[in-house]
């Protein structure tokens, strides 16, 4: 089975290739358009990559209205804040992200800012002791932190690593959101993991001038419910030694879940050219 769906997959080709194709027409004897076109597409991104980040928080506080609705007290503050760190890691992650330098230590420097609060510096620690965290409504217990530490983190640096430097458009996609499912199934840190998670897929995403996936709120319940069916049937898999190539069931709804999401980030991206 494939990790995206493929009629999805094509789809996204031929967007991005149209865009590509757009960015490469002609408008010498157009200023003004080219000029529009320009500042249209950078505001389109701009406008995505700000709701992706707030829906984040979002979708980790459903009790919590947005920061514009809410009085001004203690939680408002709380609020702006949580999503500043989030714009803050993903700032940090864009202007720091290296495919053939990346190590362990640019995930924890993305926890750490996003979660300041829990450390004195701004790199994070992961989880200690002898237990796994707990996930709330999770099917599945995160690894223990000494193989989470010596086996589990050093594996997913040794995957990314070879899997960062593909050309290929969906397996660079398809790598994003392998990034995001596996952080979330680790758990590594205290706090903070789904936004670690997903900061870390859209900074390759943007990495690779793709557009981030836009996640409502109002989704969290089959976000949640995809994520843990993923984590689930993989370890299911892992678990049996099974060695069939390609994604399971639930590897297959997750990836063509937040794929859909990156199809229709191409959809406003487009808009910007049908005038």
């Amino acid at each position: 089975m494939e990790y995206i769906a493929r009629n999805l997959s094509n789809e996204i080709r031929k967007k991005y290739k149209l865009i590509e194709k757009l960015h490469t027409q002609d408008l010498r004897d157009n200023e003004s358009k080219r000029k529009y076109l320009l500042s249209c597409e950078k505001n389109k991104k701009k406008a995505i990559e700000t709701i992706s980040q707030i829906n984040s928080f979002k979708i980790e506080n459903p009790c919590l209205q947005s920061p514009f609705s809410v009085p001004k007290n203690t939680k408002r503050r709380l609020i702006k804040e949580g999503i500043e760190n989030i714009k803050d890691s993903f700032k940090w992650g864009k202007q720091n992200f290296d495919i053939y330098q990346f190590d362990e230590s640019f995930i924890r420097n993305l926890a750490g800012r996003i979660t300041p609060e829990l450390y004195n510096e701004d790199i994070g620690k992961y989880r200690e002791g002898i237990q796994g965290t707990t996930i709330k409504g999770a099917s599945v217990t995160p690894p223990y932190p000494a193989k989470l530490i010596d086996l589990e983190i050093p594996r997913f640096v040794k995957v990314m690593k070879r899997r960062l430097i593909s050309k290929d458009l969906i397996e660079k996609i398809n790598t994003a959101i392998y990034s995001h499912l596996h952080i979330a199934r680790m758990h590594p840190f205290v706090d903070g993991n789904g936004r670690t998670a997903r900061i870390f897929q859209d900074i390759i995403l943007d990495h690779n001038h793709i557009p981030l996936p836009i996640i409502e709120p109002g989704e969290r319940n089959i976000y949640y419910e995809f994520l843990d069916k993923a984590i689930v049937d993989w370890k299911h898999k892992k678990s049996n030694s099974e060695t069939t190539l390609g994604s399971t069931e639930g590897e297959h709804l997750f990836h063509t879940f937040i794929a859909g999401k990156i199809n229709v980030s191409l959809d406003k991206i487009l808009d910007c050219f049908s005038i």
